[in-house]
């Protein structure tokens, strides 16, 4: 299947509201631990994350649907301080799934992981960029939330009964 001409995607987050549609785009982000890191010089933290491409949508391929996935850069500046859970740096060829980002009025940014690890980055101006340094890719799979599990499992049951 021939993959079309997808525009990556490139964003600025200066304020919460922006920073809450970067967060959309990075929903479902898969960042492995070795592809993040702090420089303490620059007061940059930075990623690479295995993106899900929301704003493509599902196309078709073969009659099945098809999705998109693309590298992505996520630079956050002015860190002063980097605080974490759930993460074991000891195992750098861990890979953690962002549900989502967020932002405090006091200063922080919160990355959220599955499982219920997390990194907070303390700073005192919101200054983020997102952008994609590949083309995307073709997959089948598309990450599933909460509420779909349980309206597959509901389903289901349903015809069961």
């Amino acid at each position: 299947m021939d993959t079309p001409e997808l525009k990556p995607l490139k964003l600025i987050a200066k304020d919460l509201e922006d920073l809450q549609i970067l967060a959309a785009h990075l929903q479902d982000a898969i960042l492995p631990l070795m592809a993040m890191q702090y420089d303490p010089t620059t007061k940059t933290f930075r990623a690479l994350a295995n993106r899900f491409c929301w704003e493509h949508g599902e196309m078709e391929g073969d009659g099945k649907p098809v999705y998109h996935r693309v590298h992505s850069g996520l630079e956050i500046h002015n860190v002063e301080r980097v605080l974490h859970k759930g993460i074991d740096f000891k195992k750098n060829d861990q890979h953690y799934n962002l549900l989502t980002m967020h932002g405090e009025n006091e200063g922080a940014i919160h990355l959220v992981f599955s499982g219920g690890s997390e990194i907070r980055l303390e700073t005192n101006d919101i200054h983020l960029h997102l952008g994609d340094v590949q083309k995307p890719w073709p997959t089948p799979h598309k990450p599933k939330h909460i509420h779909e599990h349980l309206e597959e499992l509901n389903s289901s049951t349903a015809s069961t009964s």
